[in-house]
């Protein structure tokens, strides 16, 4: 037995369009909080469809947003994001912009501090151990092997000349 209290089409419409004038949604998390609410698949998406000619919703904007925040606030690489941003069914066009956008040396800049600062609670017994266990490391935030590698050769040369 269903006992998911069902919401009217308006109710519903006003109620998302108040969530998303908060905090930027896009279409997947606004689909997964109407079924949430029991707003049936054919409401769902009428409602959806006003979203975005009203510009509540804008995946572009989502993507863009949720790539810097991602990076700049939990210190996510770029792959990391990437999956993030496929598992919520955004366009792989509209991925790419969003990463593109995020500044190269920026990128190494968080990556290069991150490895530090993990470096200083990590124990190892050579070299090789160190580095590899700061590859897993930047590789479980989502960084690309060839700039964990180009940013560990840097480190590691600086610190055993």
């Amino acid at each position: 037995m269903n006992l998911k209290k069902t919401i009217s089409h308006a109710d519903a419409l006003d109620k998302i369009r108040k969530l998303c004038a908060a905090d930027e949604k896009c279409r997947y998390d606004v689909r997964k909080k109407l079924f949430d609410w029991g707003v049936s698949s054919g409401d769902t998406e009428k409602i959806i469809n006003s979203l975005v000619e009203e510009k509540f919703v804008d995946e572009w904007r989502f993507a863009r947003l949720f790539a810097g925040s991602k990076f700049r606030h939990n210190k996510w690489g770029k792959i990391k994001i990437s999956y993030e941003l496929t598992r919520k069914n955004i366009a792989k066009n509209v991925i790419e912009d969003a990463i593109r956008r995020i500044d190269e040396n920026e990128y190494l800049d968080v990556l290069r501090k991150e490895l530090k600062k993990k470096q200083k609670s990590i124990s190892a017994g050579d070299d090789w151990e160190l580095r590899a266990k700061l590859h897993r490391y930047a590789s479980s935030k989502g960084y690309e092997n060839e700039i964990i590698n180009k940013v560990l050769d840097n480190m590691i040369a600086i610190s055993h000349p």
